[in-house]
């Protein structure tokens, strides 16, 4: 049985250095559209080429199979978060850890020490940077909206491009090949990308992706009021949440993660509750196929949704029964 972390701990500075077996990182480039923006104002866009970065364990083999685990980032943030290479920078301190951005290294140690078999990341990004749009006066309120419309461009173009270009379970680009590896394919997200993997993957890919993790944010509503960001339980999103995880293939692993001086945490906890009550044939707590981990002192920051990362490698990608904890 895999053991979970809850609290902070100092037992992940052993994974922040460099690992003498690192994988490596590739930047691509891949064709989409603006989903969103074009069913929100009805409306068709021009094509866009958008960037994702995907992780490559050590000694990656292209005639191989390895899993595939899709990360997505929060608010403002961008595909470069997760291995810092966006907005910040992967030394900066102040947005990752002491140690910086340390995603890369995690991974890299895990797979090492066969803690964790080896993998594929691929970090996305749900922002559709079309600037007739962006300049307008409610594109806030839109940029909130993307959350709803993710699972398009997974299915028509981000799946499509990795299944075609990288070593995974799926023998083709076809649905029914997607469904047949779901049991190698995990969406995770924090904040703004935790609502994503609720109301894109949850809701719509149940089917083709069998882990979802998600790290402080349940199923909420938006709002600004000024520039000041508050958020409410979103019931009526919740409703549909049952009805697809009732409707749906039975999750493989549902991992939640939170701290409790978190602005989330309340709404993410009543999420978790709510779903695990109504749900109680589909997600049984514990060590069958959902948790929820509560991080003391935790607040929201890549601080603890490192150890959130290093939680669903555990349970989603662990290649032994033996236990791991740190």
């Amino acid at each position: 049985m895999i053991k979970i972390i809850n609290e902070a701990t100092q037992a992940l500075d052993r994974y922040t250095m460099p690992c003498s077996q690192s994988g490596r990182i590739e930047c691509v480039r891949y064709p989409s559209r603006a989903y969103a923006l074009e069913a929100i104002y009805g409306r068709e866009c021009i094509p866009l080429e958008k960037t994702m970065y995907v992780y490559l364990p050590y000694g990656y083999d292209p005639g191989g199979k390895y899993p595939v685990l899709y990360l997505m980032h929060g608010g403002t943030d961008d595909e470069g978060y997760w291995f810092g290479k966006g907005r910040y920078d992967g030394t900066d301190k102040e947005k990752y850890t002491d140690a910086g951005n340390v995603t890369q290294n995690l991974a890299d140690h895990l797979i090492q020490e066969k803690t964790i078999e080896p993998i594929i990341i691929v970090t996305p990004s749900f922002c559709e940077n079309v600037e007739e749009y962006q300049n307008r006066k409610e594109y806030p309120a839109v940029y909130f909206e993307t959350v709803n419309y993710f699972w398009m461009e997974m299915k028509n173009d981000i799946m499509p491009y990795i299944q075609k270009h990288y070593a995974t379970y799926a023998v083709d680009a076809t649905e029914e090949a997607f469904a047949k590896a779901r049991q190698y394919t995990a969406f995770a997200g924090a904040s703004q990308g935790s609502v994503t993997g609720l109301y894109s993957i949850m809701l719509h890919m149940l089917d083709v992706i069998g882990y979802i993790g998600s790290f402080s944010a349940g199923a909420i509503k938006f709002q600004l009021e000024g520039t000041e960001l508050k958020v409410e339980l979103d019931e009526a999103k919740l409703e549909e949440l049952v009805k697809a995880v009732k409707c749906g293939p039975r999750p493989c692993y549902w991992y939640n993660g939170c701290g409790d001086h978190d602005m989330m945490y309340s709404t993410h906890r009543a999420t978790y509750d709510m779903l695990e009550n109504r749900c109680e044939k589909e997600l049984q707590e514990g060590t069958e196929n959902c948790c929820f981990v509560l991080h003391k002192d935790g607040e929201h920051s890549y601080r603890f949704w490192i150890r959130d990362f290093y939680n669903i490698l555990s349970l989603f990608f662990s290649g032994n029964e033996e236990e791991h904890s740190i």
